[in-house]
C-alpha cells in the first residue's frame, strides 16, 4: 500500500543513516504487520499527498483529522493516537503576548499574525476559527514547517499552530527549540488513518481497524508511544476532528 508521508518529526522523518523513523511510521507498521499489509513510503508535501489520494496514486496517509471536504474522497480509519494543537511564539515575545490567555482574546489581536500549513486541518476549533473573516487578512499559509519558522524569526508572523511534540524537529539545532514558546494550549483530539475510496476498498478499512484494536489492547502500543515520550490516547473515542 502506497503511504504519503511528510517530514516531520518525531512523527516522520529520517536519521542519520537516512532510514525512515518516526511515532507515525512506527505504529502505522505495528498496524500494518497485524493487518497483514505492507507500506511503500512516498515523501511528499501534505497538499500533494491530499490531492494523490484523491486521484488514488496514494492509498493511505498518516496523522489526519476528519472533514467533510476529505471524506469526500477517503475513508477514516478508527483513532491511533492523540494530538495537541498549540500556538507557538518566540520566546523573546512571551512578555508582549503574556495577555494572551484565549482564542477569543487572540483573535481579538489585530496585529497578531498566525502561520498555518497549506491543506492541514488543526481540528474542529480552529477550523472554526479560521473561518472567521477577521481572522483571513492574519493568516499566512506556506507548504512547509520551515518555511514558517523563518517567517516567525523574521517577525512575519508572530506565533504558528503546531503539536508541541513537532518541536523536536529544531532539538539541537542552533538552539532553536529554546527560541520557541507554547502561548496557548488548543484542543487535544484524536488523529486516524485516511485510506484512498479510489484504490481501497471498505475491507481493507475493516482489516486496519481491527488491527489498530489490537494493537492498542497490546503491549507494543504503550512501548511505541513511551519511545517518542508519547502520552497514550484518552479513552473517550470522540473523532469530532
Amino acid at each position: 500500500m502506497v503511504v504519503g508521508w511528510v517530514d516531520w518529526q518525531p512523527f516522520s522523518y529520517r536519521n542519520e543513516q537516512q532510514q525512515l523513523r518516526g511515532l507515525d511510521v512506527e505504529l502505522l507498521n505495528a498496524i500494518f504487520l497485524r493487518a497483514g499489509y505492507q507500506a511503500k513510503f512516498s515523501e511528499m508535501p501534505w497538499a500533494r499527498v491530499l490531492h494523490e489520494l484523491k486521484f488514488g496514486t496514494v492509498q493511505l496517509a498518516m496523522s489526519a483529522n476528519i472533514t467533510a471536504e476529505r471524506q469526500q474522497y477517503a475513508r477514516f480509519s478508527h483513532p491511533y493516537r492523540e494530538e495537541e494543537t498549540a500556538i507557538v511564539i518566540r520566546r523573546q515575545d512571551a512578555d508582549r503576548w503574556r495577555g494572551i490567555n484565549t482564542l477569543e482574546q487572540l483573535i481579538n489581536t489585530p496585529d497578531f499574525h498566525i502561520g498555518v500549513l497549506k491543506g492541514f486541518d488543526y481540528g474542529n476549533t480552529f477550523r472554526q476559527l479560521m473561518a472567521r473573516p477577521e481572522l483571513q487578512p492574519r493568516l499566512q499559509m506556506r507548504l512547509r514547517l520551515d518555511q514558517l519558522l523563518k517567517m516567525l524569526q523574521g517577525g512575519r508572523i508572530q506565533g504558528f499552530i503546531l503539536d508541541p511534540h513537532g518541536l523536536q524537529e529544531w532539538q539541537g539545532k542552533g538552539g532553536v527549540q529554546d527560541k520557541l514558546y507554547i502561548l496557548l494550549h488548543i484542543e487535544q483530539t484524536p488523529v486516524h488513518l485516511m485510506l484512498s475510496k479510489e484504490s481501497t476498498t471498505e475491507a481493507q478499512l475493516q482489516r486496519i481497524n481491527q488491527a489498530i484494536d489490537k494493537l492498542k489492547q497490546s503491549p507494543d502500543y504503550q512501548q511505541i508511544l513511551d519511545r517518542y515520550q508519547f502520552r497514550a490516547q484518552h479513552s473517550q473515542e470522540n473523532t469530532h476532528k
